[in-house]
């Protein structure tokens, strides 16, 4: 595979203090924008010609382009999300949940021996880092690349979306920003997003439904609440029907060894500041994992089916609101890019890639379905350790080397000559 004038321009110094400065920008989903522009003046140091796309007022997809000399050429992009899960700024009780290594005042990341600390760390501005890094490599060689590349920093990617009263920017995730960038000139014939596999490469993942289950109930104060039926214990035999369905449903959805989770997210009812009344409503929020090829009308139907038993064990009849919608994802590994990036890893470490299947979510089922062939392969933690908000340095540096052999491998392809079946 060539890249032997590419792999040892890659300097770790410069990628250690890109990855840094990316954790260093509180950016939970929703509030994008400082660590946009700082991404933005990253990738125009390094040669490549920025635009900004302004999704929402404040939140910008950073879309860079390293143009090819051969119109005739393979193109590809690195796709990476700019937002975090939760906001560095959190309360340090919340921070402590998530993970142990997180500090509760700035600097929000920090370098200790062979890694790296804070919010952003493991999903995924090491990877943004390692974007770069590649790129970086390629210019200074002074490779000149004859297929495009991309790389494409996007806002709201993270598992959330509006609900309920739960509106606004900081709630627009699952894809939002990805969905805008392939709907206006953001594409590419190969993808790759370095979210967090652990180097393993990812060329499928599942799909979800999440589902709003209510009840409604009447409204009595707590002195003549006897005999008064109440939706918050209603509900306690709807959620041990779910209990009782979810190991068949795991079973009969059972994808590449992998059984499909199941979680109950969420439960509101009633009014805590006036206890004093029965609650007028109850909702149970689920999410729900399906595996391809299926679609989420079966995954309603399977919930339709539950909530049937309920009504038909103990006469009540809930609500059921289909509310978002993640389709999977499924890419052949016989693709170029899974190859080329098989190529590249055996050549780093000297050992066959390993390819998973994982229930998290992530933009590659947003990219295939607009005819980009999408997968993940990205750092995460050292030997035997992967711990939210921290990355592993060595693995980040040898993830950079990959990404800069697939760039050149794939870009030095024509588009006629690399086989593309789109799976979904």
């Amino acid at each position: 595979m060539p890249s032997s004038r590419i792999v040892p321009k890659i300097d770790r110094a410069k990628l250690v203090k890109d990855a840094l400065d990316l954790v260093n920008v509180d950016s939970p989903t929703g509030k994008e924008g400082e660590v946009g522009e700082l991404y933005a003046f990253k990738l125009r140091a390094i040669g490549m010609k920025v635009t900004m796309q302004e999704v929402e007022q404040g939140r910008f997809n950073v879309l860079g382009f390293l143009p090819g000399r051969n119109p005739d050429a393979a193109t590809l992009m690195f796709n990476g999300h700019l937002d975090t899960s939760f906001a560095a700024s959190e309360s340090p009780e919340i921070l402590k949940a998530i993970s142990p290594v997180y500090p509760s005042e700035p600097p929000w990341g920090y370098v200790k021996n062979d890694w790296i600390y804070g919010m952003g760390a493991f999903n995924m501005k090491s990877a943004l880092a390692a974007y770069i890094a590649a790129v970086r490599a390629i210019q200074d060689s002074g490779t000149k690349v004859a297929g495009n590349i991309v790389i494409a920093g996007v806002i709201g990617e993270i598992e959330k979306t509006q609900v309920g009263n739960y509106r606004g920017p900081q709630y627009r995730g699952y894809g939002h920003g990805t969905s805008y960038l392939v709907a206006h000139g953001g594409t590419a014939d190969f993808a790759v997003l370095g979210e967090p596999t652990g180097l393993r490469l990812m060329a499928a993942h599942s799909g979800s439904c999440w589902f709003r289950i209510g009840l409604k109930g009447s409204l009595v104060h707590t002195g003549h609440a006897a005999g008064v039926t109440n939706v918050i214990q209603q509900m306690n035999r709807v959620i041990d029907e779910l209990e009782r369905w979810i190991p068949d449903y795991q079973a009969r959805y059972t994808y590449m060894g992998s059984k499909p989770t199941v979680n109950l997210g969420s439960i509101e009812g009633g009014w805590p500041w006036r206890a004093s009344r029965t609650p007028a409503f109850c909702d149970l929020y689920v999410d729900v994992r399906f595996p391809p090829p299926h679609h989420p009308l079966d995954i309603r139907q399977e919930v339709g089916k539950v909530l049937a038993k309920v009504e038909k064990k103990h006469g009540i009849t809930p609500e059921l609101e289909l509310y978002l919608t993640d389709a999977w994802s499924n890419v052949s590994t016989d693709e170029y890019v899974c190859r080329s990036i098989a190529k590249a890893h055996q050549t780093v470490f000297h050992k066959k890639v390993e390819t998973v299947y994982f229930s998290w979510s992530s933009d590659a089922n947003i990219l295939t379905r607009h005819g980009v062939v999408a997968v993940n392969y990205g750092p995460s933690g050292g030997p035997g350790k992967e711990t939210r908000g921290t990355m592993y340095i060595p693995n980040m540096l040898d993830c950079a080397k990959v990404y800069a052999m697939v760039a050149e491998d794939i870009t030095s392809k024509k588009r006629n000559q690399i086989s593309k079946a789109v799976a979904g």
